[in-house]
């Protein structure tokens, strides 16, 4: 996770320059700033936006064409009952 890799690279820079230093950082948090403690950050990787899996959105565009495709047989059922 890019933020906490943000956070842990930052408080590790703060505790170099400080000798005391308290975060308040939220439980979701901990486990990736531990795990990303000490490890070298560039600017640079956190700042790349990761691609959209292909499949993903494959089927969010399969899921729209049928929700469509649902709606114009709905409302074409509907439009051919109200004339009888």
């Amino acid at each position: 996770m890019p933020l906490c890799r943000y956070m842990s690279s930052t408080l590790l820079r703060v505790a170099r320059e400080h000798s005391l230093v308290v975060a308040v950082v939220g439980k979701g948090h901990l486990q990736g700033i531990k795990k990303h403690w000490k490890q070298p950050v560039s600017v640079n990787d956190l700042l790349e936006i990761p691609s959209q899996k292909p499949v993903l959105l494959t089927g969010k565009i399969l899921t729209s064409i049928g929700v469509a495709v649902a709606g114009v047989a709905i409302i074409s059922g509907l439009h051919l009952s109200s004339k009888k």
